[in-house]
């Protein structure tokens, strides 16, 4: 049975003698051996993530590559008998277990995704082969480690989706919507907001923060969410036409909206239910299916006018049947629950049809 070499320093906690931690790097196939879950100290796996994993492991060949922040273990046998001082090497066997503080849901993407290409030989090898940062603990109770798991995931906090947005090259669609941001005069004005997760309702006008209009555009030009790995391939193929053809329909579009889009107090279209209703709409209006290319219609540009027909006021009683009463701090405005894109779409095709 082959060992598993860790090469890392092991440091005292608080200058306990009982309790220590190494920083090192294990191989994914590695980590699939030798990782254990206990439900006693992780809570359950939230499996809506992993789709999200999957998709960002098939860029880890891309030219940037990927980042995973550093999985946290610990090792519950006494680390003493496996440690060499000598090399600074912690010499594990495929049956020791490192338990899993945090990292459960990435560790089981791994999985999937190594199951997932389990057919494509070379891409699983350069995958399994890949190194990971990780955090090993040595002598701590369940409780520590109950513990250590609470602190890690309360205190953690996530990058704003918009950040990501603006800063993360290795995707297609957040390229597209920083050259869209950069060339399009129109969205500084209506204000896509590429540096917040979030928008403060009412006193913020912005339209929407840049993962909103990412999903947007998704919705437009593919009628679904997220792009599918296709999907991105089709808009790399095309992506001066596609970005040119963008730019000139959001400079159409939003000169058929109101002038402050994104004024809650006024209109409903700063929601972002609405603003995919929209998108699904003109989707299946504008845009042509066709599997191998992007097509939009020659007539894009009236269809897309249509929209002006419709009172997109908050004072139009039509949108009563899906508005809601929000109720911040600094004043009260309609809102719209997630659920109702697909039935405000049906209205939209049925005013302007």
């Amino acid at each position: 049975m082959s060992k598993i070499s860790l090469k890392g320093t092991i440091d005292t906690i608080n200058k306990s003698r009982t309790k220590g931690m190494m920083s090192t790097q294990i191989r994914v196939d590695d980590i699939l051996q030798i990782s254990k879950i206990d439900h006693r100290i992780n809570r359950d796996l939230s499996y809506n993530r992993l789709p999200g994993l999957l998709k960002y492991f098939d860029k880890a060949e891309s030219e940037i590559g990927i980042f995973l922040p550093a999985l946290v273990f610990s090792f519950r046998e006494n680390p003493i008998v496996k440690y060499n001082r000598a090399t600074s090497t912690l010499e594990l066997e495929e049956d020791d277990k490192l338990i899993v503080i945090d990292g459960q849901h990435r560790i089981k993407a791994m999985e999937k995704y190594v199951e997932k290409n389990k057919l494509n030989k070379d891409e699983q090898i350069n995958f399994v082969s890949n190194f990971l940062t990780a955090q090993i603990y040595f002598g701590l109770s369940e409780e520590d480690e109950r513990k250590l798991f609470s602190d890690i995931n309360s205190n953690a906090r996530r990058v704003s989706m918009s950040l990501v947005t603006q800063y993360d090259s290795r995707d297609i669609m957040n390229l597209l919507v920083q050259e869209l941001h950069r060339t399009t005069s129109i969205l500084k004005v209506v204000q896509i907001e590429l540096n917040k997760s979030k928008i403060l309702r009412p006193t913020n006008q912005a339209f929407s923060t840049g993962a909103r209009f990412k999903t947007f555009i998704s919705y437009l030009l593919f009628g679904k969410k997220t792009p599918n790995r296709k999907d991105e391939e089709l808009i790399k193929s095309q992506y001066d036409e596609i970005s040119s053809f963008l730019s000139k329909f959001f400079t159409m579009f939003f000169s058929v909206l109101p002038e402050v889009p994104g004024d809650v107090v006024k209109y409903v279209l700063g929601h972002e239910p609405i603003q995919n209703a929209i998108a699904l709409y003109l989707n299946a209006t504008i845009m042509s299916s066709d599997n191998e290319v992007i097509v939009w219609k020659e007539d894009w540009e009236t269809e897309t006018e249509q929209l002006e027909a419709i009172d997109w006021s908050v004072k139009n009683p039509e949108w009563n049947r899906w508005a809601i009463t929000v109720n911040p701090v600094k004043g009260s405005y309609k809102g719209f629950v997630e659920n109702i894109t697909l039935e405000v779409t049906e209205f939209i095709i049925d005013k302007v049809g």
